[in-house]
């Protein structure tokens, strides 16, 4: 897989695009910088040169397993491993033919926009990590009987925010927010 990443101007600030390939297939995403948080884009992309070894190696039909192995190797940067992982799936949609949404088979579920939630857990996805693990800790706080609410702002790719609404059928409600 190759993967390859430049820096554009969206809504005032830097953000990380980056594209992963695989012959003629491809997929992308987005590395959205908050200032609130102190974060640059140079951050990100010295994370996308210390994963980019693994990934030349990779295929895409080793989706499930790769995240973990590039948290291994780097661990504690849940935002990048959150992007490429939406690019993988694009990836991994566009070669082998799978719909995402039929591939996730989640429910037909429309969740409640709300302004705030009364709830106890305000997921935001890019913070846990790959969109499996999101998927999978949603599921298993709700299995525990908590109300999980997610907290959804805007990519500037489709991709990732296909992603994102897929991710919002799994939560008790959303809110929206703007990126800081």
């Amino acid at each position: 897989m190759i993967l390859t990443y430049h820096l554009e101007k969206w809504r005032d600030r830097e953000i990380v695009k980056l594209e992963l390939m695989e012959d003629e297939f491809k997929g992308g995403s987005t590395i959205v910088p908050e200032r609130s948080l102190g974060e640059h884009y140079k951050i990100f992309v010295a994370v996308l040169e210390e994963y980019e070894g693994i990934l030349k190696e990779a295929k895409s039909s080793q989706i499930f397993g790769l995240f973990e192995r590039l948290e291994a190797h780097f661990p504690e940067h849940p935002k990048v491993l959150f992007s490429l992982s939406c690019a993988m799936l694009e990836l991994f949609s566009r070669r082998y033919g799978v719909k995402l949404k039929e591939m996730f088979d989640l429910p037909d579920f429309e969740p409640e926009k709300l302004d705030f939630p009364s709830g106890d857990f305000l997921i935001f996805p890019e913070m846990i990590g790959h969109v499996l693990r999101v998927m999978g800790f949603m599921s298993a706080m709700r299995s525990f009987g908590e109300r999980v609410y997610l907290v959804v702002r805007e990519y500037p790719d489709s991709n990732t925010n296909f992603i994102v609404d897929l991710l919002k059928k799994l939560s008790d409600g959303f809110i929206e927010e703007e990126w800081r």
